[in-house]
């Protein structure tokens, strides 16, 4: 972990509220696992503390992250052109994991691809990809994942599947029982729970990456707590143990 000097090399709109940034960093960051993340300083004097942000890729001296405008941080984010200049801290948290396995299932939805695409890069061709957003327009967010023929579900049947992601895995799983298999999840906790329900039966190994408002990135606020079973410590910082988390060890 290190904090970077770090100047914009592009800042562009995907679709919608969905945004693109690359920045160009003073020195390379070394080590980089996927689902990790950043804290980015927002250049706007007023907003004190830094955002957290998943590392969407990375190559040597530059790094990338996805976000979708949500709040004053992240619209004063949009607004800033290249070459401006910012603080980037990390790379910070728990990433994945990976284990050998038959079969690799990632399902995500929305700006929850920003967690898993460097996972799914990795993967290759072994990642059996399912991706759900409102419609059609927005899956030009996953353009950079087309080459992995991810199934897709839109809320208003514009593309692929009408309906939900987890619907949609739900109608295609029987294809991988009895398979030595892993799921990895990112999305809303309301995803993240029909995730649950889906494998539960059979206590599939799934590995998910929390959504947690984070204030310092460090583990030292506890803001960003996530409970768990652990009944010595049943309360973990999704910053320092997480983001990434054993769903079983997890309570929804």
């Amino acid at each position: 972990m290190d904090d970077f000097e770090a100047k914009i090399i592009e800042n562009r709109n995907i679709v919608s509220n969905y945004f693109l940034m690359e920045l160009k960093l003073s020195k390379p960051m070394g080590m980089i696992r996927p689902g990790q993340f950043i804290m980015l300083k927002v250049r706007d004097g007023d907003i004190f503390l830094r955002r957290p942000f998943s590392i969407y890729d990375f190559s040597k001296g530059t790094i990338t992250i996805v976000y979708r405008v949500v709040g004053k941080g992240t619209l004063t984010l949009s607004e800033a052109g290249k070459n401006e200049k910012t603080l980037v801290l990390g790379p910070l948290g728990n990433g994945f994991s990976i284990t050998k396995r038959d079969a690799y299932i990632v399902i995500t939805g929305g700006i929850g691809v920003a967690g898993v695409h460097l996972l799914i890069k990795s993967l290759k061709n072994k990642a059996c990809v399912f991706y759900g957003c409102s419609s059609k327009e927005e899956l030009r967010v996953i353009d950079d994942i087309a080459r992995f023929n991810p199934a897709v579900a839109t809320l208003d049947g514009s593309e692929g599947f009408k309906g939900d992601v987890v619907t949609l895995f739900r109608k295609q799983k029987k294809a991988l029982e009895g398979k030595n298999v892993e799921v990895f999840t990112c999305g809303p906790e309301s995803m993240i729970k029909s995730v649950r329900k889906e494998i539960e039966n059979i206590k599939t190994p799934c590995q998910v990456l929390v959504e947690e408002r984070m204030a310092c990135g460090l583990g030292l606020c506890f803001g960003c707590a996530v409970k768990t079973i652990d009944e010595k410590e049943p309360y973990k910082r999704a910053c320092k143990e997480g983001p990434v988390f054993d769903l079983w060890q997890i309570s929804l």
